[in-house]
């Protein structure tokens, strides 16, 4: 059996009705038919339904455990493989990613709202807003998602990467205390009906060349009140402009811990949205606390159980510990990152609650997982999280944790 259609196969037993336990249930998904002005322009997509088979045994332990590599290419690694993770990400799309040891690889569409100054982040909604008529941007281009798309059929799609979280400035150049040359940055900031659009738009067009794609909605930063009214105002908008349910083949959400502020450093507040202040403001401590990282993950499943979406697979995509231990009032060890990771694996794969999780995968709340960074080369965060060292590419101590969480889980059986 090649490469593909084990990941086909493997889940399929997350989008499925599963087990003998829940005789004579099927469970059926009919996405959302074509709007008519691409119907007409490309030919309609079929609606996807997945048919109902009894779930064997469940995903290794090992194929659901990931990580996010922010450095070029993998290879740089050379023994990566022994981490033993089954997937990874680099927030982009490639037609020939590498895989190592089979290792799946998941494709992201990058979008952001269009901005009347033509410039993809923009800090200053003064000088440079949004576009008129609302309108989005993404990338790559089609022809090289559609490229990828036939490449690598059942290939997980993430569409959009943290589009709550808006634009903003930093200085690029210092004169004195003086900032002389301010510069932009950001994620995917869009507004949640703009982002409808563009998971409508972007879903046809992968689903055209596979129709064996997994399409999932962008990760919002944490599943907190103000970043679910969001996904919430995204949800309501597709079936407001195309009068049917969004279709999601696997929900995503991100799960981090983080202080929502305006004007603030964190997580601000999505655009759209009003208010000023959200959760954990001026809280740091918050940022590692497994408490409210488990509350979080209920809060978004009962949030898809509240809209028929229990029987869906649910990835976190990315999660982890930015905070420095300092910020957080931790002594400076490396032992307080990789609890808190060990915690996080533990929770992902023991946790079942039949009343909100996937039953076709045992109940549990969450099928694969995402841990930033593999070697994080972007921005000043905790050093510990990272699992190899960008510049000498050995592995860390966080990393020889991880691999070892891995290779123990193996040998149990798991």
């Amino acid at each position: 059996m090649d490469h593909h259609t084990k990941i086909a196969h493997a889940f399929l037993r997350f989008l499925l009705v599963a087990s003998a336990i829940l005789v004579g249930l099927l469970l059926v998904q009919q996405h959302a038919p074509n709007a008519l002005a691409f119907a007409q322009e490309s030919g309609t997509v079929p609606p996807a339904v997945y048919l109902p088979v009894v779930a064997t045994e469940p995903m290794p332990l090992a194929d659901r455990i990931g990580f996010g590599l922010t450095s070029p290419a993998l290879g740089v690694y050379t023994d990566v493989v022994t981490l033993g993770a089954g997937w990874y990400l680099d927030w982009q799309v490639r037609s020939a990613p590498e895989r190592p040891n089979d290792m799946h690889y998941a494709q992201m569409v990058r979008v952001h709202q269009k901005l009347s100054c033509d410039a993809w982040h923009h800090g200053d909604r003064n000088e440079c807003p949004y576009a008129t008529p609302l309108d989005y941007v993404y990338t790559p281009d089609q022809a090289t998602i559609e490229a990828a798309a036939q490449a690598n059929p059942g290939a997980l799609w993430l569409i959009g990467n943290e589009m709550d979280r808006v634009d903003w400035r930093y200085c690029l150049e210092w004169e004195g205390t003086f900032c002389k040359t301010v510069g932009h940055s950001g994620q995917d900031e869009i507004l949640a009906e703009t982002y409808a659009v563009a998971y409508h738009d972007l879903y046809q067009m992968i689903k055209a060349v596979d129709p064996t794609a997994r399409l999932a909605i962008g990760g919002v930063i944490q599943p907190t009140p103000l970043r679910l009214e969001y996904v919430t105002k995204i949800w309501d908008s597709y079936q407001a402009i195309y009068t049917d349910t969004m279709p999601v083949d696997v929900w995503n959400v991100h799960n981090f811990i983080i202080q929502e502020k305006a004007g603030e450093w964190g997580a601000e507040i999505p655009p759209g949205i009003d208010g000023t202040e959200g959760e954990y403001v001026d809280e740091p401590a918050t940022h590692i606390d497994m408490v409210i990282f488990k509350q979080q993950i209920r809060t978004f499943r009962q949030w898809m159980k509240d809209r028929g979406q229990q029987a869906k697979p649910l990835v976190v995509s990315e999660y982890g510990i930015l905070y420095h231990n300092g910020t957080m009032g931790l002594p400076d060890r490396a032992s307080y990152v990789q609890n808190f990771m060990v915690a996080s694996f533990d929770y992902f794969y023991n946790t079942k609650d039949c009343t909100l999780g996937l039953v076709s995968d045992g109940c549990r709340l969450v099928q694969q997982w995402n841990w930033y960074s593999l070697d994080d080369t972007w921005g000043d965060f905790n050093p510990y999280s990272r699992l190899y060292n960008p510049t000498t590419r050995q592995i860390t101590t966080t990393g020889e944790r991880f691999r070892r969480y891995i290779a123990e889980a193996s040998r149990r059986g798991k």
